[in-house]
């Protein structure tokens, strides 16, 4: 319970805060209060991971978490307005309102037999200090601390060069980190496609060597990882490295035989259209983007075989099956199942009029154009279709919009239950048919 001095570093990188650029001002201001009240009862206090990377970066991060020496217990003893959470790492959340701020206490890496075929750890919560916390974490560019008693950036692992130089990569022997913990080379992943950085060759060849092991991690976390990569900007490039990678084969491999490979070309271009769209600022809500998965679904179907109910219940009963082996949300499904279900309807009645004018005036129609406009946009022989319900679309009195104003944070945990996990907000809990901005687009 003390702040460290600098000789207490001699193995680190230590910069001084006139020597890199975070300030406080990039601090969210309940996440100083945390700090300062860990350091005036005098324990260690620190700004970690993601949100040092991020700054680094020169982006507001979105979580900020903290790293000290109390306990968990002596934490919740200090914070009232906190829940200890965690089974394999036990952690505090701080409460302000509907935001929470997650604060860990120091760890360091629990041995590993490396003897034995089988790495994976169950629990890690063995406390530890700056330096041994540094070397458990994954990567270099999430192992740096901001230090709240002198303002300094701690570096043990060479993460500010990794992140100036757009590398990802692994602390320690990747083989042996990404077998202790499978869903590391996922966030791999993740990072190399969020950050348009490279993963260092060691990392990749183990991810390659080591990637069926996934299989070993809980359903729960994987599923939350891949919806962190397809959800995100460069969803596109997210899954491409998921197949180079072959965790598409293992993970999703039924998904992959029911759309094919010409298939799967299809979504990439549907997530890179999302791409394009984020570049302008337009944003999607997680189930709208999800729904890009099941694009290739559609591409068997002739409007002119007057099947309506026939398709549309054999598209639902797809997607439900695939949304299984898969571990999708049943929320989800059904929100991507009621987007699709509109592709049909635009391809089915345009040639109905009381239909179309009911159609247009339903409150999703602008989520069914917007996901028409970004699968099927360019598709020559369906714009005489388009304009008819375009033009219905001018006649009507309420315009809305189909797109957000600002990336969608949730993530996937808030499709389960009533509060689903992870860092939900109940305030960002949106409905599909919610938040729209601005006018109309056109068919490009």
């Amino acid at each position: 319970m003390r702040s460290p001095d600098q000789e207490d570093y001699a193995d680190a990188r230590v910069i001084a805060r006139p020597d890199h650029t975070i300030s406080r001002k990039d601090i969210d201001q309940d996440a100083l209060r945390i700090l300062y009240r860990l350091k005036k009862h005098g324990y260690e206090a620190y700004i970690v991971g993601g949100a040092v990377r991020d700054i680094l970066r020169g982006e507001h991060p979105k979580d900020f978490d903290i790293a000290t020496d109390a306990s968990p217990w002596e934490l919740k003893e200090l914070f009232h307005n906190s829940r200890m959470v965690g089974r394999r790492f036990r952690i505090v959340h701080v409460y302000f309102g509907n935001k929470n701020i997650e604060v860990a206490t120091l760890r360091r890496q629990v041995p590993t037999d490396t003897s034995d075929d089988d790495l994976y750890v169950e629990e890690d919560n063995a406390w530890g200090d700056v330096e041994s916390d540094s070397f458990r974490r994954d990567f270099t560019i999430n192992a740096l601390f901001y230090d709240i008693n002198d303002f300094s950036l701690i570096d043990y692992t060479g993460g500010v060069d990794d992140i100036e130089h757009k590398i990802i990569r692994s602390i320690g022997d990747p083989g042996v980190r990404f077998q202790e913990d499978p869903v590391r080379m996922l966030r791999a992943i993740k990072f190399a496609a969020r950050f348009d950085f490279e993963i260092e060759e060691a990392t990749r060849t183990a991810i390659k060597e080591h990637h069926a092991d996934i299989l070993k991690a809980s359903t729960p976390r994987v599923t939350e990882e891949l919806f962190r990569i397809i959800g995100q900007l460069h969803g596109d490039v997210g899954i491409k490295l998921l197949h180079e990678f072959g965790f598409i084969d293992v993970l999703w491999g039924e998904w992959l035989e029911v759309i094919g490979e010409d298939g799967f070309e299809q979504v990439l271009d549907f997530f890179a259209r999302i791409q394009k769209e984020a570049d302008e600022g337009r944003f999607y809500p997680l189930e709208f983007v999800a729904a890009g998965l099941f694009v290739p679904l559609l591409g068997t179907i002739d409007p002119l075989d007057n099947q309506y109910q026939k398709h549309a219940s054999h598209l639902a009963t797809e997607i439900r099956a695939l949304g299984d082996v898969m571990d999708l949300p049943k929320r989800m499904t059904a929100a991507m199942m009621s987007l699709l279900r509109g592709q049909l309807y635009l391809l089915y009645f345009p040639h109905r009029k009381k239909n179309v004018q009911r159609f247009v005036n339903n409150p999703d129609f602008d989520w069914i154009w917007s996901y028409h406009d970004l699968a099927f946009g360019e598709v020559t022989e369906l714009h005489s279709i388009q304009e008819v319900w375009l033009r219905a679309a001018e006649n009507r009195t309420s315009v809305q919009a189909g797109w957000l104003d600002s990336r969608d944070s949730r993530d996937v945990f808030s499709f389960r239950g009533k509060t689903g996990g992870g860092r939900y907000r109940p305030d960002e809990e949106r409905s599909i048919i919610n938040k729209r901005r601005g006018g109309r687009r056109r068919r490009r």
